[in-house]
């Protein structure tokens, strides 16, 4: 869980990361999601689906994150 916090850190701030680092955090968390190799719970995985980064760190620390169109 911590490698899906750190690369959700990385692309909901960009302007902080390294040459290469946010391609690489996104593709990562891609890989996470195609490779299922983490048992994720499911609504960090639909929030991930979604491309919802900010609300799947906003999940992850705790917080409620807003509700979108989809009700979730």
């Amino acid at each position: 869980m911590e490698e899906v916090e750190n690369c959700l850190r990385v692309i909901t701030n960009p302007r902080e990361a390294g040459p290469g680092e946010l391609s690489g955090a996104l593709g990562r968390l891609d890989g996470i999601l195609r490779e299922a190799e983490l048992d994720l719970h499911p609504r960090l995985k639909h929030f991930l689906e979604n491309r919802s980064y900010a609300k799947a760190l906003t999940w992850l620390e705790g917080g409620q994150p807003e509700k979108g169109t989809c009700g979730k």
